[in-house]
């Protein structure tokens, strides 16, 4: 059984020979640029770190690396073209007019401007929207990617890299502007979110008419929850921001019809579920198992049948603070609650530059050598 075959197997709902790993696919699923130079230093390779997105300081993965881990998944991105203004040493303003700012010291870039924070709809209607095809590089792609699928080694997963349509409207308006909309001004937050549904299905149409017919899953990053609980009431997610995932999702699939969604919320998204399998996802990550309510084990008996599960590897304390031994049990302990089937096993979100590179090792080690059975 190869790569791919273990992949869509496990999605597939039945039983692979051992559990599928994940690394690097996706914006949501690979490591920051520290995590993956301490990694690459202790791995003895020398290869230079490029960046996936700088703002957020995460990187693509080298083949190199994905071998000697034994990753059964291989992304297939566009090269991101970064558009910026340099305001001074650590700003800078991007496309959408967001001012990032890294802080002294600091690990990632802030957003510390919002376009849109203050405006009316009336000055909504006037915001000059980026053109989709200065965000990416797809020279080249589509070679590579029917080269992959033709050798069917591997499961390729798509990501045109920054997917999503809810998040990105309070990149733009302010997370608590946003928000507020939903409820006092909901006109502006539907025509903002609109906007951005058909910016980024442009950009996703771009990428997928490029490489759509060879990939097995296609990849959209959306947050939706906190640590706590889903960020906004269930009513609200149905009037106003799902009918935009509906026909976002179904449009995707139509692009890529053999491909199954991946779909990425960090936080206490149970709540969400329901809704999410309604309107076509297939795969859920990263499962924050940190998070309220966001129990493996009752995930697999409540939603198993209908989703599978890709990540719920504790990037919160077992991966940076746990013993060898830690990292072993958690591996253990998520492959039986998740597995054996329907489920790819993936740190939770992008591995922190906290994270010891022999506990990243260790992980998939681990995963690999697990024999599971039905």
């Amino acid at each position: 059984m190869n790569s791919r075959e273990r992949v869509m197997r496990s999605l597939n709902k039945e039983v692979p020979d051992r559990i599928p790993m994940d690394l690097g696919t996706t914006n949501c699923t690979t490591l920051t640029k520290k995590a993956y130079e301490n990694l690459k230093k202790f791995l003895g390779i020398e290869k230079e770190t490029r960046f996936m997105m700088e703002n957020f300081q995460v990187v693509f993965v080298d083949e190199e690396v994905l071998q000697i881990l034994n990753i059964d998944t291989r992304g297939i991105h566009p090269q991101p073209i970064f558009q910026k203004e340099i305001i001074n040493n650590n700003s800078y303003r991007n496309e959408f007019g967001i001012t990032f700012r890294m802080p002294q010291e600091g690990l990632y870039y802030d957003m510390v401007q919002h376009p849109l924070a203050g405006k009316s709809l009336e000055e909504l209607k006037e915001y000059p929207w980026p053109n989709p095809e200065n965000s990416m590089n797809l020279k080249g792609l589509q070679e590579n990617a029917k080269k992959l699928h033709d050798k069917g080694e591997f499961c390729l997963v798509g990501d045109m890299i920054d997917t999503g349509i809810f998040e990105p409207c309070w990149y733009l308006r302010g997370f608590e502007n946003y928000l507020m909309d939903l409820v006092i001004d909901p006109d502006f937050a539907t025509s903002l979110i609109e906007g951005m549904y058909h910016y980024q299905l442009q950009r996703y149409s771009l990428f997928l008419q490029e490489v759509g017919e060879y990939l097995d899953i296609i990849f959209v990053g959306d947050d939706l929850a906190t640590a706590e609980n889903v960020i906004m009431n269930p009513q609200t997610y149905r009037n106003l921001i799902k009918p935009y995932h509906k026909e976002y999702f179904k449009n995707l699939k139509k692009l890529a019809p053999k491909a199954k969604l991946l779909y990425h919320s960090c936080g206490s998204i149970l709540n969400f579920i329901p809704d999410l399998i309604e309107i076509g996802v297939d795969i859920l990550n990263p499962i924050q198992v940190s998070a309220q309510g966001m129990d493996t084990k009752v995930l697999k008996d409540k939603f198993g049948k209908e989703i599978s599960f890709w990540g719920a590897i504790d990037t919160t304390q077992v991966l940076p603070n746990g013993s060898i031994d830690v990292v072993k049990r958690e591996v253990q302990k998520r492959i039986q609650e998740l597995g054996p089937d329907g489920y790819i096993l993936a740190a939770v979100h992008d591995i922190q530059p906290d994270v010891p590179p022999e506990n990243i090792v260790t992980m998939y080690t681990e995963a690999k050598n697990i024999s599971i059975s039905k």
